[in-house]
């Protein structure tokens, strides 16, 4: 079932209530009767799903001048130990957005352009048979630009079907403490799975698209990827508390992040992510990059806005740019016709980053569970049935 019709049947049980109760909800309310709502729902949600340990979430608003932050739960779920809103968690595919970002500033620098063929960089041991199809083998077709916005036609390692053995998926689940190099990644779908498509023609989300990508970043860099986001994200935007898991000697106690009930935050086996994805941060992290990159002064305009032209279609209500989702409600449902859409970046843990360009809002998440991919979103509509509600003063 595509993304999508999950989050709709959420929002259908969410909206298909009494009429009496919708003109309730539509009254207005206060900025502390606002706060307390989300507040009290936030731990509702948390205790009714076992799958969740904690939810933090972050509102902050130019136009109403409203900063909310919430955290609620423990660090995981064997802890007394109560999250606060600096904890630091996992930020999964929200990482994508990050990458596509170093590349906008490399654009921004004439070192690179999107449409260069990724050839120019990576040679035979990262691309041979990853884009063969009938017998021809695409690779010097392929843009950076493609890889980015998901259209190479590359497999995805962690979701996509195998030719045989196991699943990267089911494989993590019997082996949680397996390391994984960048190679292993892409050795998995070369040997494992087949190209969806020819290049530039087809959307299909893969994260083999942004290992290779996080390859050709260290090649123009010649540093380390790690070392890459530090020195074009991390430092320049003062985001302390971030770093790319598993490749700096700095290790923190991060919250839980759980797959069918297990906690995988010390496990090895997130070495999986690493360029698409395997970022530790926090939400004043988040924040700080999100309202960076809307400002102008981090990345040009001209450049951001074509990361942020969404003109590929991941199902119905929601498409990709470069490294960035939007998700316009209103082809969710015509129930959610005046909630304005929001763009930016979404993990499969329940996290994201976005901002709601006709309301200046931000909006950080994270629920740390794989079951909350859909979830979040869902939470997140009902979430802005509250604060949309709020009085501006």
């Amino acid at each position: 079932m595509k993304l999508r019709y999950k989050i709709l049947l959420g929002i259908i049980s969410l909206i298909m209530i009494s009429f009496s109760v919708i003109v309730y909800l539509n009254r207005p309310i206060s900025r502390e009767v606002t706060h307390d709502e989300i507040n009290k729902h936030l731990r509702k949600v948390l205790d009714k799903n076992d799958s969740l340990s904690s939810i933090l979430l972050t509102i902050y608003s130019n136009e109403t001048d409203y900063l909310g932050q919430f955290a609620v739960g423990t660090m995981d779920m064997f802890s007394e130990q109560p999250v606060y809103k600096n904890s630091q968690f996992h930020s999964a595919s929200v990482g994508k957005t990050m990458c596509a970002t170093v590349f906008g500033l490399l654009v921004e620098e004439g070192k690179i352009r999107f449409d260069d063929k990724i050839s120019h960089w990576l040679g035979d041991e990262s691309l041979e048979g990853l884009f063969v199809i009938d017998g021809k083998d695409y690779r010097n077709q392929v843009t950076i630009e493609q890889l980015l916005r998901h259209t190479s036609g590359v497999g995805d390692f962690f979701l996509d079907p195998v030719a045989n053995g196991k699943t990267m998926f089911e494989f993590i689940k019997e082996n949680p403490d397996h390391v994984f190099t960048p190679q292993d990644l892409i050795a998995f779908t070369r040997d494992y799975q087949k190209p969806v498509g020819i290049p530039g023609e087809q959307f299909h989300y893969s994260d083999t698209g942004y290992i290779l990508l996080g390859l050709i970043l260290e090649e123009i860099e010649q540093m380390t990827y790690s070392e890459i986001l530090e020195v074009r994200i991390f430092e320049p935007l003062g985001m302390d508390d971030s770093y790319l898991m598993f490749y700096q000697d700095v290790q923190t106690d991060i919250l839980g992040i759980y797959i069918d009930g297990v906690d995988y935050k010390n496990k090895n086996a997130l070495s999986l992510d690493w360029s698409g994805g395997g970022i530790v941060t926090t939400m004043d992290d988040l924040l700080t990059f999100m309202m960076a990159m809307e400002s102008g002064d981090f990345l040009s305009d001209e450049v951001y806005n074509q990361m942020k032209d969404f003109n590929e279609k991941y199902d119905k209500g929601i498409y990709y740019g470069m490294g960035m989702m939007l998700f316009d409600f209103s082809e969710l449902s015509f129930l959610l016709g005046s909630m304005s859409e929001v763009y930016g970046g979404m993990g499969s843990t329940g996290v994201y980053m976005f901002y709601d360009q006709n309301n200046d809002t931000y909006f950080i998440a994270n629920y740390g569970s794989l079951e909350f991919m859909e979830k979040s979103i869902e939470e997140l509509i009902k979430i802005r049935m509250i604060y949309d509600r709020m009085i501006i003063e």
